[in-house]
């Protein structure tokens, strides 16, 4: 991981991962996360990889394990709304950069998985969750806090299967579409209407 590299002559120097999800999501909020760590915090990380090659179970024991240590974390949110009225890039690059400036003080290295934003020291990572563990606890963190969200509204709309599917266009998330229509969680902007 890039951070070794980094901790192997400067083991104190903070280092700053950020990820988001929800980008291609037909319902719900984009969620970015940005994680401080140093390398005092490997102890916690051992089982952190991009967040898509994990378990659920796995992702909610990490993201409790990490509730229990003094790693510093910030996430931002973009609702459905906002997506619309701004449109999905603006809100990305708006999650990623409140998220970032929640947790910066100074002096850190800060990763981006794949998207360059507008702050002068980061540095755009392709596939940054394979290339940086911060990257990668942030999309884990991300992940568990869209779910949970997704979860909860899933409750208000149980007929578009929220709690399975997150706002993904999954055939029984568009099936529902078609015959209920759009929920407020759902983002207009995206055309999901058939025609």
């Amino acid at each position: 991981m890039i951070e070794d590299n980094i901790w192997l002559n400067y083991p104190a120097q903070y280092v700053i991962g950020a990820d988001e999800v929800g980008r291609g999501s037909f319902a719900g909020p984009i969620v970015a996360c940005a994680v401080k760590i140093n390398s005092y915090d490997k102890e916690h990380l051992v089982d952190v990889k991009d967040s898509k090659k994990l378990t659920e179970k796995k992702r909610n024991s990490i993201f409790e394990i990490i509730n229990n240590t003094e790693i510093s974390y910030s996430i931002s949110v973009c609702d459905n709304k906002q997506i619309d009225m701004y449109g999905i890039q603006k809100s990305n690059q708006a999650v990623l950069i409140n998220s970032i400036n929640k947790v910066k003080t100074g002096g850190e290295k800060i990763y981006i998985d794949h998207f360059k934003v507008d702050i002068p020291e980061s540095e755009s990572l392709t596939r940054g969750e394979d290339k940086s563990i911060s990257i990668a606890l942030a999309s884990i963190i991300a992940k568990v806090s869209r779910d949970n969200y997704m979860i909860e509204i899933s409750e208000k709309f149980p007929e578009y299967d929220f709690a399975s599917n997150k706002g993904y266009g999954t055939l029984k998330h568009r099936e529902a579409i078609k015959k209920y229509g759009l929920t407020k969680f759902h983002r207009k902007s995206f055309n999901l209407m058939p025609k």
